[in-house]
């Protein structure tokens, strides 16, 4: 059975406010990711499902890593990469790891990182030439 953990997050009223009014806007007007990125505020965004992979397999190397009784310390000996990066990583905190990075975490578990290349479900297949 998953556990699901969940956070407070303490916030200034501001900061509330602030944030309610966004999804009362977001809600309202639907805006595009591009519209979003053209009002400022970040220089670039992670599609859902790619965000939601990377959470996946985030989780796979804290479960490993659990499941191998290693500390963040033992993974930061095996790997050079510090104990905060690690657990921002297997937290979802991490927005963009490198390849390096995931490849380094799996090689300290004894394990790799494998590679699909497939179709997109929400693209059609473009028609073939004869």
């Amino acid at each position: 059975m998953t556990q699901h953990v969940h956070r407070k997050i303490d916030r200034t009223p501001e900061e509330a406010a602030r944030l309610k009014a966004d999804r009362e806007r977001y809600q309202r007007e639907k805006p595009s990711p591009e519209q979003l990125l053209a009002e400022g505020g970040h220089a670039s965004f992670v599609p859902l499902g790619e965000l939601l992979s990377l959470h996946q397999l985030a989780a796979c190397f804290k479960q490993e890593r659990l499941r191998q009784n290693l500390t963040l310390r033992d993974m930061e000996e095996r790997t050079g990469i510090a104990e905060a990066t690690l657990s921002r990583l297997e937290n979802g905190r991490t927005e963009n790891p490198t390849v390096d990075t995931l490849y380094r975490v799996a090689a300290a578990l004894g394990k790799t990182v494998c590679w699909t290349f497939q179709d997109d479900p929400t693209k059609s297949p473009p028609l073939a030439r004869a």
